[in-house]
């Protein structure tokens, strides 16, 4: 498959075409990684998302988190106290 894309901003920025997207099965807002080869040719490949990572580790127990605002103000204070900010 060839599509052109083109160069869109001067930051570089630039847009996939929609058949290359769909053939990667990438959506706005997605990372792909380019990689640079010897002969000239470039690789684009998706990255995979936080979404498609999820289970792929696994554990017996699973951490104790105090998601509680009064927690995320304690672990500050301790932090804060010890000087690691």
């Amino acid at each position: 498959m060839k599509a052109t894309a083109q160069i869109s901003s001067h930051n570089g920025h630039t847009v996939l075409p929609a058949a290359i997207r769909r053939f990667l099965g990438v959506a706005k807002g997605d990372k792909v990684e380019f990689e640079s080869r010897a002969n000239g040719e470039v690789v684009i490949r998706p990255l995979p998302t936080l979404d498609a990572l999820y289970g792929s580790l696994q554990s017996d127990s699973r951490p104790q988190i105090d998601e509680s605002t009064e927690g995320w103000n304690a672990r500050a204070q301790r932090v804060m106290q010890k000087g690691q900010a």
